[in-house]
């Protein structure tokens, strides 16, 4: 629901890095396609992949409008939709 409205702060990730964003890793800015909403540094943003579903969500490390390091953490996972998955195995 909240990934629907305009007003949320939402990267869309490519194809490689919402995989890797799902199994826990971090969202580098060579990975984001685009950013809506706030893009500055400390706020927390969707992620998103190309068909509009939500992956998850983070805080911005890096301002977003920066064009600097590509190869630069842009956005620290908090909680991804893997993160359950990765909980049951820990359980058996």
């Amino acid at each position: 629901m909240i990934a629907n409205r305009k007003e949320a702060n939402k990267v869309t990730a490519d194809e490689r890095s919402e995989w890797l964003f799902i199994v826990g890793r971090d969202l580098f800015k060579r990975g984001i396609l685009k950013a809506t909403g706030s893009k500055k540094k400390g706020a927390y943003t969707l992620v998103v992949n190309q068909h509009e579903e939500c992956l998850g969500f983070g805080r911005i490390l890096s301002n977003l409008d920066d064009n600097g390091r590509k190869h630069q953490v842009a956005v620290r996972n908090i909680s991804d939709i893997g993160d359950f998955l990765r909980r049951e195995r820990h359980h058996e």
